[in-house]
C-alpha cells in the first residue's frame, strides 16, 4: 500500500473512531438521564451504543470517566454563552441581564436539569469528579465577575459587595430556580409549562432577575 492511502486509510480510521466515541458519549447520557448515574451499567450504555461490552471499555474504562465526559459536554454548550459577555468592552446592567437569562434558559432545558440534578448527587458520593465539574462553575463565575468588574471600571456600576460575591449570588439564584421550575413542575401542568418555556425561549427582550434586584446587587 502506497504511502498516501495509508495516511487516507488511518484518517478514516481515527474519523470511525472518533464518531463512535461520540455516539458512546450520547448514549451514555441518555442513559444516565433516563436511569440515574448510580443505576445505569456500563451494559446499558454498550446495549444503548450498540457496541460490545469489552469495545466500550476500550474507550472508556469507567462508569466514571464517562460520568467526566459530561463535564466536558457542559463545558462545550457553556462556551459561546461565555465568549458573548466576555466580548463586551463596558458591560451594563442589560448586558449582565441578557447573559443570566441566556443561562437560565440553558439550566431550564429538562435534559440539562436533571443531569444537573445527577450530578450533584454523583459528586456527594464520589468526591473525585468534583473538579471536572467545578471547572465549568468556576469559569462562569469568572467570566461574571470581570464582566462586573469592567463595568465598574467604566462607571456603569456601583456593587455594595465585592464582585465575586455578587456573581456567586447571581448564578445561584439562577440555577436554583431553572432547577426548582424544571424538576418541581406537576405533571398536569406539563403542557402549559412547554408552551410557557417556548414563549420564554422566543422572548429575547425577557428578564430573569428583577430590575430591582439586579440593579441592587450591581449598584447600576
Amino acid at each position: 500500500m502506497s504511502q498516501s492511502k495509508l495516511n487516507q486509510s488511518n484518517r478514516q480510521t481515527d474519523r470511525g473512531s472518533l464518531d463512535r466515541r461520540a455516539l458512546i458519549i450520547q448514549a451514555a447520557i441518555v442513559c444516565f438521564i433516563d436511569k440515574g448515574f448510580h443505576a445505569t451499567s456500563m451494559r446499558d450504555i454498550a446495549l444503548a451504543a450498540s457496541v460490545s461490552l469489552g469495545n466500550l471499555y476500550n474507550y472508556f474504562p469507567s462508569k466514571q470517566a464517562l460520568i467526566a465526559e459530561v463535564a466536558n459536554q457542559e463545558q462545550a454548550e457553556l462556551a459561546p454563552l461565555l465568549h458573548s459577555l466576555e466580548r463586551v468592552f463596558a458591560p451594563s446592567m442589560s448586558d449582565v441581564q441578557l447573559f443570566l437569562t441566556a443561562y437560565w434558559r440553558l439550566c431550564r432545558q429538562h435534559d440539562w436539569a436533571v443531569l444537573s440534578a445527577e450530578c450533584l448527587a454523583e459528586i456527594a458520593r464520589n468526591p473525585e469528579l468534583v473538579p471536572a465539574f467545578a471547572h465549568n462553575r468556576q469559569q462562569l463565575v469568572d467570566t461574571l465577575v470581570n464582566a462586573v468588574e469592567r463595568g465598574t471600571q467604566q462607571g456603569n456600576f456601583k456593587p455594595a459587595a465585592p464582585a465575586q460575591l455578587v456573581s456567586q449570588a447571581l448564578l445561584d439564584i439562577v440555577e436554583s430556580d431553572a432547577l426548582r421550575q424544571t424538576l418541581m413542575t406537576p405533571a398536569s401542568t406539563a403542557a402549559s409549562t412547554v408552551v410557557t418555556t417556548a414563549a420564554i425561549a422566543n422572548d429575547q427582550t425577557m428578564e430573569i432577575i428583577h430590575p430591582g434586584l439586579l440593579r441592587g446587587m450591581l449598584g447600576a
